[in-house]
């Protein structure tokens, strides 16, 4: 039998244990010097991590002032984690363009998450009386759902017969949380308690019941999530003058407008999800500031741009459709992840929607920076002044 090693600790998140996990390591040979000092308070972090060890710290860069227009106008900023040289530069190039033309206009379609339960049958004839079933019985089961959060509310069931199986997305509407967890929580109470109704009602009882069976594609990019929603909706528009074109992004708006067509030729010929520079930069350097999912940066990335001609200049605008953020839960309650979104503008309760917003806004004035390099023959210039580490001989 091989002999396991004995992790000390396990499960609990204290600081004495942290400190046995670190000695552990450190006499397995690895140092933990740098790892070890981080400044983040043990116990704040209960239910966020376990198996603690420490922390590493990424640089944050400030994006903005971004001109945000609307009922609201204002100038916002926006904290980016990131190791990446030149990203800040290029974000706030383009908040500068955008709010020299007039600001951003932003908003929020709609917010989502989905669970999606899988319940298995015997025969195809019982999975699809169980579809019927859910199908007259939607506000039962969203009474049952409802009862289970205090902010998580159960908007539709869109239930899906495979042979034998059905699966079940359960589509919820979750305040200021992301929802991942209070979805699958009000969820796995709502399977339980169907699982023995039905059986008393319909006298056949299901044969499995499993919390997931990965039609939420959570953490996943599914054309589902795109067209009908998991995570925020948002949009940013704005629209450039041609002055401003030239003499910020050195570039034109005829040869962006070539360049850009021809992109999303190419963009279409490969099959690729959506169609946008890079939107993962700057949702990856919030969500990694304000302690969101990072996991949830794949599906949230997510990007659809559109760029038009006009008498001024050029429209540009960006679709979001399956940001996953939250301003309350997970790691926002995190001292910096806390200040990060308090510098938003964004901490606390009725506040996602404004965050939405900002991320869209800030990632279009990335993709509006990032596309004038590239056409102007600026990009691989910037990156070698500003984002290369050149090693230096000893």
């Amino acid at each position: 039998m091989i002999d396991y090693p004995h992790v000390p600790g396990r499960g609990l998140v204290k600081e004495s244990t942290k400190k046995e996990r670190v000695q552990f390591l450190n006499k397995a040979g690895f140092s933990l010097a740098h790892i070890s000092k981080s400044e983040i308070p043990t116990e704040s972090l209960v239910n966020n991590i376990e198996s603690h060890i420490g922390g590493v710290e990424i640089p944050v860069g400030l994006a903005g002032p971004l001109l945000f227009a609307g009922e609201d106008t204002d100038f916002r900023y926006a904290p980016i984690a990131t190791l990446e040289g030149a990203l800040l530069a290029s974000v706030n190039r383009g908040a500068k363009v955008i709010s020299r033309c007039g600001g951003v206009n932003t908003h929020v379609l709609h917010q989502r998450m989905v669970r999606s339960p899988l319940f298995l049958f015997d025969s195809l004839s019982d999975g699809l009386l169980f579809n019927e079933w859910l199908e007259d019985n939607f506000q039962l089961v969203k009474t049952q759902a409802d009862s289970h959060s205090n902010y998580g509310k159960l908007i539709k069931l869109e239930p899906q017969v495979s042979g034998k199986s059905v699966h079940v997305k359960f589509v919820y509407e979750t305040g200021d949380a992301s929802g991942q967890n209070m979805t699958t929580n009000s969820t796995d109470k709502t399977i339980k308690w169907l699982e023995e109704y039905y059986r008393k009602v319909i006298g056949k009882p299901l044969k499995d019941v499993l919390i997931e069976g990965n039609g939420s594609s959570d953490k996943k990019i599914s054309h589902y999530n795109i067209n009908q929603g998991r995570g925020t909706h948002v949009i940013a528009e704005c629209e450039l003058k041609e002055e401003e074109i030239s003499e910020l992004l050195r570039t034109t708006s005829d040869a962006f407008m070539t360049s850009f067509n021809a992109s999303a030729t190419i963009s279409r010929l490969d099959g690729m999800i959506g169609h946008n520079l890079n939107v993962a930069n700057v949702v990856a350097g919030v969500f990694a500031a304000t302690g969101q999912d990072l996991a949830c940066i794949h599906e949230s990335s997510v990007g659809v741009l559109t760029v038009d001609k006009t008498e001024k200049g050029l429209y540009l605008c960006l679709h979001l459709p399956t940001l996953v953020v939250g301003t309350v839960g997970g790691g926002t309650h995190l001292a910096a992840q806390n200040e990060a979104l308090n510098l938003m503008g964004c901490a606390g309760t009725g506040k996602v929607k404004r965050f939405a917003e900002m991320i869209a806004g800030f990632a279009l004035a990335l993709e509006i920076s990032t596309f004038a390099a590239i056409v102007g023959g600026q990009f691989a210039a910037a990156h070698e002044r500003l984002g290369r580490n050149k090693p230096v001989s000893k």
